[in-house]
C-alpha cells in the first residue's frame, strides 16, 4: 500500500500541470500579501503576523479548486494515457490501487493547505512583523478553526471530483461538475433557505459548512444540528466512494 501511495505521489510530482498549480498557489499567496500590505500602509492600520493569518482564512475557499484539479485527473488520466492496464497487472488488488489514489488525493489536498499556511505565515512575518501582538489567543483559535473547517469542505469537494473521475473516466467532466456544484451549490441552498424550503437541509452543500454551528450562528434550515450535518455529509461521502469502488473494481478496464 505504501509503495502504491509513493508511486501516485511521484506521478503527481512529475506532472507539469501540478507543478503549475502549486506554483500558482505561491503566486496567489505572495500577491495577496503584497496587496494587503499596500492597503494596510495606506490606511495606517497596525497589523501583525497573527492578524494577517486570520485575514487569509477568507481566501481558503479558493483551495478546493486546486485540489479538485488534481483529484479529477488521478484516475481518468490513467485511461487518457493508456496506462490503466499496466497499473492493474500489478499484484495489488484493484481496491488497493483505488484506495492509494484516494489517500493520495487527501494528502495532496493537505499539502495545498500546508503550503498556503506556511507561505502566509512567512510573508506575514516578513511584511507585518510581530509587533502589536498582545492577547491574540482567540484570533489564533479562530484561524485554526477556519483552516480546519475549510479542509473538511475540500475533502468533500475532492471526493466528489474523485468519484466522477472514476465513474466517467473523464477528467474534464469531473472538473466541470465539481467546480459547477461547488460554486452553484452553496448559492442554491442559500436560496432554498431564504424561501424556507425544508427539504433543502438534506442537500450536501447545506451541510458541509460546519461554521454555521460556531459562534451562536443560526443554521441554514430549521432543525439542523452539527450531528445532523455530519451524518448527511457522511452518507454522501459513502455514496461517492461506493460508486467509485464499484466502478473501478467491477467494470471492464478497457482503454
Amino acid at each position: 500500500m505504501r509503495s502504491l501511495i509513493i508511486n501516485e505521489h511521484m506521478k503527481i510530482i512529475y506532472k507539469k500541470s501540478n507543478k503549475v498549480l502549486f506554483g500558482g498557489l505561491l503566486v496567489l499567496s505572495i500577491t495577496l500579501s503584497l496587496i494587503t500590505k499596500r492597503m494596510v500602509d495606506g490606511a495606517g492600520v497596525n497589523e501583525n503576523i497573527i492578524s494577517y493569518l486570520s485575514f487569509t482564512t477568507g481566501f481558503l475557499s479558493i483551495l478546493p479548486f486546486f485540489a479538485i484539479a488534481i483529484a479529477s485527473g488521478i484516475v481518468a488520466n490513467e485511461f487518457d494515457w493508456g496506462t490503466i492496464k499496466f497499473l492493474l497487472i500489478r499484484p495489488a488488488k484493484r481496491s488497493k490501487v483505488l484506495l492509494s489514489k484516494y489517500v493520495t488525493v487527501l494528502l495532496v489536498s493537505l499539502y495545498l493547505f500546508f503550503v498556503f499556511f506556511v507561505s502566509s505565515m512567512l510573508l506575514g512575518a516578513l511584511l507585518f512583523g510581530f509587533e502589536y501582538i498582545k492577547d491574540d489567543a482567540a484570533l489564533i483559535k479562530s484561524t485554526l478553526i477556519g483552516y480546519g473547517l475549510s479542509y473538511v469542505e475540500t475533502i468533500v469537494a475532492t471526493t466528489f471530483a474523485f468519484s466522477i473521475s472514476t465513474v466517467f473516466r473523464n477528467s474534464s467532466l469531473a472538473v466541470g461538475l465539481s467546480v459547477l456544484l461547488t460554486l452553484a451549490g452553496e448559492g442554491f441552498v442559500q436560496l432554498l433557505s431564504t424561501l424556507k424550503v425544508s427539504w433543502g437541509k438534506y442537500l450536501l452543500y447545506a451541510n458541509t459548512d460546519f461554521g454555521q454551528y460556531i459562534g451562536g450562528s443560526e443554521p441554514l434550515f430549521e432543525g439542523m444540528t452539527a450531528s445532523f450535518s455530519i451524518f448527511v455529509t457522511a452518507v454522501y461521502m459513502v455514496l461517492f466512494l461506493v460508486a467509485s469502488w464499484w466502478t473501478f473494481t467491477k467494470r471492464d478496464m478497457t482503454v
